[in-house]
């Protein structure tokens, strides 16, 4: 008996000694980066800010997201452009077509109309004269005002795609196959090209 009184006091004793060892850790465990980053003090061992890391980086929160740095956005330069494709005319009237990427500058506008900021003033059968505020623009066929977010309008030559050329003293080739009539046809063409 008095071997299991001894063998249950030498357990008790080894049991709150590690107890008391395990406690003295916890004490002396640094705080977390969370608390110490927030207040610029360690927390102290065993209040709730030394558990911030736990709860900003809770692996068992089903709603937590990846955690993404704030990079600073560069905002793409905006270039707005208003292209003159051509003049229409319709009987006495005439109507200046535009194109551009911009809706409220697209489409087409007789002298005295607007489009967008702009106010046609003038509408000749090879350019159009525009006023947007004090400013006045000439633009002739093919031609564009362009201009940078918060910046003037500046005229400038729209790229036009390229004509194809075409050898006029290159005879044109008939097919094989073709019937006689577009045979005859085409030799016609010939001889009205040449003249």
């Amino acid at each position: 008996m008095k071997r299991v009184t001894l063998f249950t006091v030498a357990v008790a004793l080894i049991w709150s000694s590690r107890a008391a060892e395990r406690r003295r850790g916890f004490e002396a465990a640094p705080a977390s980066a969370g608390a110490l980053a927030a207040t610029g003090t360690a927390a102290p061992a065993g209040s709730l800010e030394a558990f911030a890391l736990v709860t900003e980086r809770n692996i068992f929160n089903p709603n937590r997201s990846a955690r993404t740095r704030a990079a600073p956005e560069e905002k793409p330069v905006r270039t707005e452009e208003v292209a003159l494709v051509g003049v229409v005319g319709f009987g006495a009237a005439t109507a200046a077509v535009f194109h551009s990427t911009d809706l409220r500058l697209k489409g087409e506008a007789a002298a005295g109309g607007r489009l967008g900021d702009f106010t046609v003033v003038a509408v000749t059968p090879s350019s159009v004269e525009l006023r947007a505020g004090e400013r006045s623009y000439s633009l002739a066929v093919a031609q564009r005002l362009t201009r940078v977010e918060g910046g003037e309008w500046t005229a400038s030559v729209a790229p036009m795609p390229e004509a194809r050329s075409r050898n006029d003293d290159a005879p044109v080739e008939v097919p094989a196959n073709a019937s006689e009539v577009l045979k005859r046809l085409m030799k016609q063409r010939e001889k009205q090209l040449k003249k």
